[in-house]
């Protein structure tokens, strides 16, 4: 039984506030990508407690389960047909695009605040990450904005002899493993900066517990299933972090 036959078999046990949960969903199917438990709550005239119970008639433990499900269902099941591949990759994006309005905007305006408070920043990022890191480099040096940058291993392990507690910390990795981390960053693992920021597409990334803060950016579901390249997501929030640094010291 796929996501939205379930939605429809269930119909007659949802309670009357749940009724107009699932109607809205019915007809609104493509906003449960983008919008919030309390976002669709206000749509469908209900409450956040009857959004949850709606998505626990379905079987689920929260919306955040029933969401994952049903944005599984609308890239596999619910996307428009495609004329050819790059209709695929405009949609591919387009959906991702607005993924990005649903990042915590108060670890953006952490990082940003620990950026324009000049300390020293170091940046590092290997592999596929270390294409967002350079560009974040670069794009500071033009804002007049000095760092530290290192793309590989070797780099980054140097890094460490001039890394102190009171420094600030980016670091850039598309599955958050703790492999490079341990490879590079190992000495500093004990004293690490005061300001440390992880930017992942990973929400369970294993290296995060290092971190004061974690940036989640939106992808990993299509990390496995779209002809998207998950690299070009940390490039557009750093397009759009430099952006925001902009407006700030204008």
């Amino acid at each position: 039984m796929d996501f939205l036959e379930n939605i429809k078999q269930h119909e007659a046990d949802y309670a009357k506030a749940e009724l107009k949960v699932y109607h809205y969903v019915l007809n609104n199917l493509e906003t449960l990508e983008t919008f919030t438990i309390t976002k669709i709550a206000e749509l469908s005239l209900t409450s956040t407690a009857a959004v949850l119970r709606f998505c626990q008639t379905l079987g689920y433990k929260g919306f955040k389960d029933f969401r994952y499900d049903a944005i599984r269902y609308l890239h596999h099941h619910h996307q428009r047909p495609s004329a050819d591949i790059l209709d695929q990759m405009t949609d591919d994006y387009s959906q991702l695009m607005r993924q990005f309005r649903n990042m915590d905007r108060e670890s953006i305006r952490t990082l940003i605040a620990a950026i324009l408070k000049r300390r020293r920043l170091h940046i590092f990022g290997v592999y596929y990450s270390s294409l967002p890191a350079r560009y974040l480099h670069m794009g500071l040096q033009d804002l007049g904005i000095t760092s530290h940058f290192a793309g590989d291993l070797n780099s980054g392990a140097h890094l460490t002899n001039i890394i102190n507690e009171e420094d600030s910390l980016i670091m850039f990795s598309v599955s958050g493993s703790s492999g490079n981390f341990r490879q590079a960053l190992s000495a500093v693992q004990n004293n690490m900066p005061k300001h440390s920021f992880l930017i992942t597409l990973n929400a369970t990334a294993p290296v995060a517990k290092l971190f004061t803060t974690t940036i989640i950016l939106p992808g990993n579901l299509f990390n496995k299933q779209s002809i998207v390249d998950t690299q070009s997501l940390p490039m557009v929030f750093v397009e759009t972090l430099l952006n925001l640094i902009r407006e700030e010291l204008n």
